[in-house]
């Protein structure tokens, strides 16, 4: 068994490292004239996707005092009315679930659009959240919605510029759903 995990591991690493080659070897796209939106690389879509990604392990993870969140976005980034690093710090501690760590995964994003515009990029994304259930409790849909995204390269790669959610309407949660 050891044997197989170890095969898995060493052909994910091989087919990641292959499209991150790949990504690095596309030539960069001129911006079209007439000032209109800087093309992107293949390698700009691989970052601003794993920028992508890495929001919902920092969302699920609560790591570094809510700044791995934080780090996620420019000094001057917004999530909802959250602007700024220490803003943006204390929302990822409030917004802590009761279970987190590295076995409570739960924020899904899928669907990433990436658009190139002027400045960098936009994009956005569906996300869904499920409370897995335990000792016999349902799983639930805790949320969904698509999150609205302006993104901006900085010296430290893509990082949110703007993030907004837009939740979409859910029924009634089933009773045995509380915690």
């Amino acid at each position: 068994m050891m044997k197989v995990k170890a095969i898995a591991y060493v052909a994910t690493a091989l087919g990641i490292g292959i499209v991150a080659f790949a990504a690095a070897q596309a030539p960069e796209e001129p911006a079209p004239p007439g000032g209109g939106a800087a093309a992107l690389t293949a390698m700009d879509y691989v970052e601003i996707q794993q920028l992508v990604a890495r929001y919902a392990w920092a969302v699920d993870q609560h790591g570094g005092d809510g700044y791995v969140y934080a780090d996620l976005f420019t000094p001057d980034g917004s999530m909802g009315d959250a602007l700024g690093r220490e803003e943006l710090a204390a929302l990822a501690r409030r917004t802590q679930a009761e279970r987190s760590g590295p076995a409570f995964v739960r924020h899904f994003v899928t669907n990433v659009i990436i658009t190139p515009t002027a400045d960098g990029a936009t994009g956005r994304q569906y996300n869904v959240a499920i409370d897995v259930g335990e000792d016999g409790k349902s799983s639930t849909i805790v949320h969904g919605g698509v999150y609205q995204d302006v993104y901006a390269r900085t010296p430290q790669g893509w990082r949110f510029k703007s993030r907004n959610y837009v939740r979409s309407q859910l029924g009634e949660r089933p009773a045995d759903a509380a915690r």
